[in-house]
């Protein structure tokens, strides 16, 4: 998921994400993972992004932080909804084994 601000100023600037990373002084590795939303952007990095296009770093730091957040929530529902499955499976066939053993251990007549 992109931070979708990094590459609109990016982009209405006509700049190529090199002469950003340059701009920035990161390696085009670092600006692209800061633009895919790979790794969470520092505030320093904000204020230099924010220095390229003349803007406060706080747009560019919170951008990051929410595409951070909605990431990490996206995470955890994955890994919530599978234990979810899992436990829904669990308590299945723990009421298949309760049936079982109560069927095998009626009283005879």
């Amino acid at each position: 998921m992109y931070n979708h601000l990094m590459v609109y100023c990016r982009k209405t600037m006509r700049y190529s994400p090199m002469k950003i990373a340059r701009l920035m002084d990161v390696d085009l590795s670092t600006y692209q993972e800061l633009e895919q939303g790979e790794v969470l952007m520092t505030f320093e990095q904000a204020r230099r992004l924010a220095k390229i296009y003349d803007s406060n770093p706080n747009y560019f730091y919170e951008a990051a932080q929410q595409l951070d957040l909605l990431l990490t929530s996206r995470i955890l529902i994955h890994i919530l909804d599978a234990d979810n499955e899992r436990l829904k499976a669990d308590l299945k066939d723990l009421k298949d084994k309760l049936r079982s053993d109560s069927q095998g251990s009626k009283p005879e007549p």
